[in-house]
């Protein structure tokens, strides 16, 4: 009980803490722009870009706090069918092109030839997919290295996501799906980082009976792979 309530302390923290940081910038921007009307154009279009980023940013973390919500109480629904898997890891490779163009990034998808079909839900699988890719382009620094990877071996299917970025300790490679949990919090934030994103993969791996682990080391990158055994987790 004194461990779930320290947790619970610690998660409010971080909550507050999470969308303290933003609102204070849109209220800062937004009492500013009330009090400047005469502020040059290319200015107050500055500043209504901060607080549309800012909002955003909110909005992003509270869509993350409901989800994990609905995991928790089991409340979230899932749509199970077979699916081809190595069709949706196309599809979010297209998805993520750009996004990684954007940081300069070499981004390369490898799949083995012959990949199965699995079965579950498939819009939650591409959304931790991209979750995964997601979490790459944040910490690796522009003009880096991501390579998506997908494969089957012994009746499962494995899709794993590859970066040269900054890495983190091998100690803490299991704390990378804590909610909260951030590698370098100033870059996260600076990218719209939540700190969620890796937390919600894990539910939703657990979901579909998905293992998932990650492999990292300092300045060296990091790799994160979800292995399917192919038939769901209704």
């Amino acid at each position: 009980l004194t461990k779930s309530e320290q947790m619970r302390r610690e998660f409010v923290a971080n909550v507050s803490h999470e969308l303290r940081t933003p609102i204070t910038s849109v209220r800062s921007y937004a009492e500013t722009l009330e009090d400047e009307p005469d502020m040059p154009e290319d200015t107050r279009r500055r500043f209504l870009e901060v607080i549309l980023n800012e909002s955003d940013r909110m909005t992003k973390i509270v869509q993350d706090l409901l989800t994990l919500s609905r995991f928790d109480a089991g409340s979230i629904e899932f749509s199970f069918a077979e699916f081809s898997f190595e069709k949706s890891v196309r599809d979010v490779y297209n998805a993520m092109a750009m996004e990684a163009q954007a940081h300069s990034h070499n981004f390369v998808l490898q799949i083995e030839p012959g990949l199965p079909s699995i079965r579950g839900d498939r819009q939650r699988v591409e959304q931790v997919l991209i979750n995964m890719v997601s979490n790459a382009i944040k910490y690796t620094r522009d003009g880096g290295q991501i390579e998506i990877g997908a494969g089957f071996r012994d009746g499962q299917v494995w899709c794993s996501v590859r970066d040269n970025g900054i890495g983190i300790p091998a100690e803490d490679t299991t704390k990378v799906f804590d909610r909260f949990y951030r590698v370098d919090k100033a870059r996260s934030r600076e990218s719209g980082g939540t700190g969620l994103g890796l937390s919600i993969v894990k539910h939703a791996a657990a979901w579909h009976r998905a293992s998932i682990e990650a492999e990292s080391a300092p300045d060296r990158g990091t790799r994160i792979t979800i292995v399917f055994d192919g038939k769901g987790g209704e």
